[in-house]
C-alpha cells in the first residue's frame, strides 16, 4: 500500500544479504555464539572468513547505502562507553551517522 517491504540484513556464509529470508532470519537468530557481532570494520573479515553475522547499525547503514535503501528502522544505537572521556571508545554506530 504504501510502497515499502521489510528487508533484514544480516551476513549469511560471508555474503552480505539485503532482505533475509525466513530461513536465513530463523539461522542468525538461532545461531547463538556462532553468529557474531558485526560492525563496519568486521564486514572484511566475516565475509573473508565465510561466517554468519548480524549486523550493528553502522554496518546496516553501509549495506543500506549500496543496496539503495536510504531510510531504515533499528531499535537503537550505539553511543559513547563508559570511560569514553579517557579511552574514546565510542560505538561507531555515532560516527558512522
Amino acid at each position: 500500500e504504501f510502497g515499502v517491504s521489510p528487508a533484514t540484513i544480516a551476513i549469511i556464509a560471508g555474503q552480505p544479504c539485503i532482505g533475509l529470508s525466513t530461513q536465513q532470519l530463523e539461522k542468525i537468530a538461532k545461531g547463538g555464539l556462532a553468529v557474531r557481532k558485526v560492525s563496519r570494520r568486521d564486514l572484511p573479515l566475516v565475509m573473508a572468513d565465510r561466517v554468519d553475522g548480524a549486523t550493528t547499525v553502522s554496518a546496516t547503514m553501509l549495506l543500506a547505502a549500496r543496496a539503495g535503501i536510504h531510510v531504515f528502522v533499528t531499535g537503537g544505537i550505539g553511543g559513547v562507553h563508559r570511560g569514553g572521556e579517557s579511552t574514546w571508545d565510542v560505538s561507531a554506530d555515532l560516527t558512522e551517522l
